[in-house]
């Protein structure tokens, strides 16, 4: 059987909008706002025009968020947005697309600061075509198409799990290890689940650090690694002590968690090696 490409409804449902409000001048024109069907019919033209650039925004961006480079380095769900807002800014100060100020007046508003409409319509177009769906239904109107939402929370048979190191005395690479365990031959450190760690030792420099940036020192670099929660697992270091000054060095094994994670868990350990 071969395989067959999916249907990309998204572009189907967008051009059939659009076909839509050629046909029926009244969606896109502009004349008697005041009456209910002309606020109606320029507003669902104004927001659908906003989900068509919004949607194509996040497809220009899509290459820019999925290069190595950038996955490399960076923390790819915090400085998305900080990348969305900016290019979303200049959007709308290079094309004059103040999508804020025209719904506003629309609504029969008068003008107001510029900077800050320009602003809220970056954040409008930063938020994607998920944000442009919510403005739909909030409005009560029929959304173009449901975007895919975002999944933030692990499965609730699953959990997710970090190992941070701190480089004191290992030289050369630290290997982090985290392997299932027959729970008949563990002797468990922690006879229940564990459900999280808190931790307030970072200064507020590295907590802005570890939001933005990808830190080489970390398993993952950011995000977590998924975990069964009914299976014991053993999580350990393994690096050669640089005060290991012998012919042939022998590594160090530092144990960093022997036990089961509770459902929907996220934990970061920190171990200093």
């Amino acid at each position: 059987m071969s395989a067959t490409r999916p249907t990309n409804w998204r572009s189907i449902v967008l051009l059939a909008t659009f076909a839509l409000m050629s046909a029926n001048p009244a969606l896109g024109a502009t004349d008697d706002i005041n009456q209910p069907d002309g606020l109606f019919g320029n507003l669902l033209g104004e927001l659908t025009g906003l989900f068509v650039v919004a949607t194509v925004m996040e497809s220009a961006l899509a290459l820019v968020f999925q290069w190595r480079l950038y996955r490399e380095f960076f923390n790819g769900r915090a400085v998305k947005t900080v990348v969305m807002v900016a290019v979303g800014y200049a959007v709308v100060a290079q094309f004059n697309y103040d999508i804020f100020d025209r719904i506003v007046r629309l609504a029969g508003g008068e003008g107001g600061n510029p900077l800050l409409s320009k602003f809220l319509s970056a954040c409008v177009l930063a938020g994607g075509s998920a944000a442009v769906f919510e403005l739909f239904k909030g409005l009560g109107l029929r959304p173009p198409v449901e975007p895919e939402q975002d999944k933030p929370k692990p499965p609730s048979d699953r959990a997710w799990v970090s190992v941070k190191v701190i480089r004191k005395d290992a030289v050369g690479d630290i290997k982090i290890h985290i392997v299932k365990v027959d729970p008949s031959d563990a002797a468990l450190k922690s006879p229940t689940e564990l459900a999280g760690i808190i931790s307030d030792k970072k200064t507020v420099f590295e907590r802005f650090k570890s939001v933005f940036m990808a830190d080489p020192l970390r398993l993952p670099a950011y995000g977590g690694l998924t975990v069964e929660i009914d299976k014991v697992y053993r999580v350990y270091a393994e690096a050669i002590p640089g005060s290991d000054q012998t012919a042939v060095p022998t590594a160090v094994v530092r144990e960093i968690y022997l036990g089961r994670f509770a459902g929907r868990a996220i934990i970061d350990f920190v171990c200093t090696f």
